[in-house]
């Protein structure tokens, strides 16, 4: 048995959970609040979440691209072939390199001081900076059109990524792709994934995988 523990959000456990419903394996999807995070946080293996228990394992694992490469082997939602696996690790790392231009934005709100902010910058001055950011992101020129571009074209060949049969690489792009469409990113316009016609018929194909589709329901 798999147990998870994440916050009661999408964010970094999204991809994990979809792997794990669309391999119909059996786990336990805990969710915590903030509250209970502070109980929890020095069990940890690193001080965050995601997290992992697996029977027969005695510690908790870590770090969701571990957990969720872990899954797909588990699923077959990752490949045995290595030039296989290889391709799809390229992609998951790409979706990690979208995420990250787009967290700049989000953890400037949270910690500024890690980005060399002062720790009690007001509110006013952190969505000023997040304006800036998430504006260049939206720009025709802008770092997130450049990669959306990249991602639409890869997914003008298949249905998914890499054929007719999700892999761990469509459970990472969806919960990116819904977080676009989500309207919680302040001054990025929700309808940005519009003009890329493949990734939208990917969304759909996505969610109406029946896991998928439950899922959300």
């Amino acid at each position: 048995m798999i147990k998870l523990t994440y916050f009661n959000i999408e964010g970094l456990a999204e991809k994990i959970r979809l792997a794990l419903k669309i391999g119909k394996c059996e786990h336990e999807d805990i969710r915590i609040n903030f509250n209970e995070w502070n109980g929890i946080k020095n069990n940890t293996p690193y001080g965050q979440l995601p997290m992992m228990n697996v029977d027969g394992i005695e510690e908790p694992i870590a770090q969701s691209g571990a957990i969720l490469r872990y899954v797909g082997k588990k699923t077959n939602l990752y490949p045995n072939n290595d030039l296989e696996a290889l391709y799809i690790d390229e992609l998951v790392s790409l979706q990690e390199d979208i995420s990250s231009k787009i967290g700049v934005s989000i953890y400037i709100g949270m910690k500024p001081e890690t980005y060399g902010y002062p720790s009690d910058l007001s509110d006013d001055d952190k969505k000023i900076i997040q304006k800036t950011l998430r504006q260049n992101l939206a720009n025709e020129d802008g770092d997130l059109h450049k990669f959306l571009n990249i991602v639409n074209n890869k997914l003008s060949k298949n249905k998914f990524f890499t054929g007719d049969s999700p892999t761990i690489a469509d459970c990472a792009f969806l919960p990116l792709f819904r977080q676009l469409r989500s309207g919680r990113l302040d001054y990025l316009p929700i309808d940005i994934l519009n003009k890329y016609e493949n990734i939208c018929k990917f969304e759909d194909n996505m969610m109406n995988i029946p896991e998928v589709k439950l899922h959300y329901s």
